[in-house]
């Protein structure tokens, strides 16, 4: 009698497709009959989402908005590159040491903690509407920190320190300016006083019989002369000073930089809430969907033995 060996199958003529389709099918079968467990972890993992997030502490966001300027030539011609133009000017000091220090020192915040929660970031055109190419763009400092006024004051002293470092030049434009006014204002009032007494001097010798005819003719001539020297002259200081005066006016309101809105405080949560709902959720569904495949193995394994 011959014994007939069973005939080994080779790995490759597995159909291992088809066993996945069926471990598919089984875990699909499973998650049907246990449905709501995960629907119980997904509702479970947004509650445990949500307490994280309401748990996780409150912090204070403040927010300076600034205008860097645009400076012009000192004859009022064409704009000048430098700072004030860059926006990447406004990152680099904020977050310069020595600059992170003296805010730090001077609104009572920690160092570390203030260089870990500065930024910076240009501020977007209202909606519908383009940056203009060539314009100074606002630009935004914001501050995060546990504490609403010191983060409000620190938020507001790097506002200022990056338009005091930006400055400079216009300020000198603005000191120069202010001298040139105040320069022409006085030779005017100087002038106008020559004038009254040339007039009055003319007017006496008009009006001195006394004189010679010869005399009052050359006197006449002389003070006519310096009349209408003094004339010329205010003409040229009177245009040089309103020229001086649309210059300072420019560089007070255009060229200058300036802190727009000072920051304030404003409240927020230390995770977002949205956020940690979907990661909540997420996780809740995936370990009910676990829980609802590896039920019935589980109890199979662990269901005591009958004898």
């Amino acid at each position: 009698m011959s014994v007939r060996t069973a005939r080994r199958i080779p790995p490759e003529e597995l159909d291992l497709d088809a066993e996945r389709e069926v471990d598919v099918r089984g875990w699909w079968e499973a998650v049907k009959r246990r449905w709501w467990l995960p629907v119980l972890g997904l509702l479970l993992g947004l509650a445990v989402g949500y307490a994280l997030a309401l748990g996780g502490g409150e912090v204070y966001r403040a927010e300076a908005t600034l205008y860097l300027g645009q400076p012009f030539s000192p004859n009022g011609g064409a704009p000048v590159p430098g700072l004030a133009t860059n926006p990447s000017t406004v990152n680099e000091i904020a977050r310069s040491e020595a600059v992170l220090q003296s805010v730090a020192d001077r609104s009572g915040m920690d160092l570390g903690k203030l260089r870990a929660n500065v930024t910076s970031r240009q501020v977007s055109p209202p909606a519908g509407r383009r940056a203009v190419a060539g314009t100074t763009p606002l630009m935004e400092v914001a501050v995060t920190g546990q504490n609403a006024r010191v983060t409000a004051r620190a938020a507001n002293l790097l506002a200022q320190e990056v338009v005091a470092t930006v400055s400079p030049y216009v300020e000198d434009k603005i000191t120069a300016l202010e001298e040139r006014i105040a320069s022409d204002e006085r030779e005017l009032a100087e002038s106008q006083r020559r004038l009254n007494l040339a007039q009055t001097e003319l007017d006496r010798v008009l009006g001195d019989q006394s004189i010679s005819t010869t005399d009052r003719l050359v006197l006449v001539t002389n003070f006519n002369a310096t009349i209408g020297s003094l004339v010329e002259r205010r003409g040229l200081v009177t245009q040089d000073l309103l020229e001086a005066k649309q210059a300072l006016s420019l560089a007070e309101n255009v060229e200058q930089p300036s802190v727009v809105q000072e920051a304030a405080s404003r409240k927020t949560t230390a995770r977002s809430v949205g956020r940690s709902l979907v990661v909540g959720g997420l996780i809740g569904l995936i370990l009910g969907l676990l829980a609802a495949i590896l039920w019935e193995p589980a109890e199979r394994r662990f269901r005591p033995r009958t004898a």
